[in-house]
């Protein structure tokens, strides 16, 4: 399956099952914060991508000619409360993905694609539950 190519992230829909909830999270995603700052992403609502997992996702992002150091998905497991979104790194491939919730994303984009922050200061921020919600 192709999948666009450019300097933004990708935020992926993978879970075609509540319509509802993935308006709520994009909208989330996509809205400015308090202090103007927003996540750049460049949408992906096709139902070829319907279940595919993250490595899948991943291999076609890494596939296309350009792309940014991130790609955000939408999956089952971000249908829930606060719409936890997984972020999988595209610049180093060990990495394990973690989520992020929605209202968080601008900051994950923002600060990986300019390499602004690195993975770690993200991904060792989670909480129990693999969660980033933000830096306290």
């Amino acid at each position: 399956m192709p999948i666009p190519s450019g300097e933004n992230s990708l935020l992926v829909r993978t879970s075609f099952a509540n319509d509802k909830a993935w308006a709520d999270a994009l909208s989330i995603a996509l809205s400015e914060n308090e202090d103007g700052f927003r996540a750049y992403v460049q949408v992906v609502d096709d139902s070829a991508w319907e279940n595919a997992d993250w490595e899948q996702v991943r291999r076609a992002a890494l596939a296309a000619s350009e792309q940014a150091a991130v790609i955000f998905i939408v999956d089952s497991t971000a249908q829930e409360p606060d719409y936890p979104v997984l972020v999988v790194d595209l610049d180093d491939l060990s990495h394990e993905p973690f989520r992020c919730v929605a209202s968080e994303l601008w900051g994950v984009d923002n600060n990986l694609n300019i390499a602004n922050m690195n993975w770690e200061e993200f991904a060792e921020n989670t909480d129990d539950d693999g969660v980033f919600r933000g830096f306290s």
